[in-house]
């Protein structure tokens, strides 16, 4: 059985970005987050077109089967 832990593991994560000090930094921070995430949701959607047609179904599905149920 192969070991497929690393011994350093520092190396997959990286360094922390210094820690914002007001709300006007925090807001900034967040703001640039969340767009790098709808970025990779959205390459990851393009390639992958099929799952993420399947994903907005069952998503459709379950929230029409919950206000059914309402």
């Amino acid at each position: 059985m192969k070991n497929r832990i690393a011994d350093d593991p520092r190396g997959f994560f990286p360094q922390d970005p210094p820690k914002p000090t007001g709300p006007s930094q925090l807001l900034l921070v967040a703001h640039r987050q969340l767009g790098r995430g709808l970025r990779r949701i959205e390459t990851y959607v393009q390639e992958n077109p099929a799952l993420g047609i399947g994903t907005a179904l069952c998503i459709g599905v379950v929230i029409g089967w919950i206000s059914k149920r309402t």
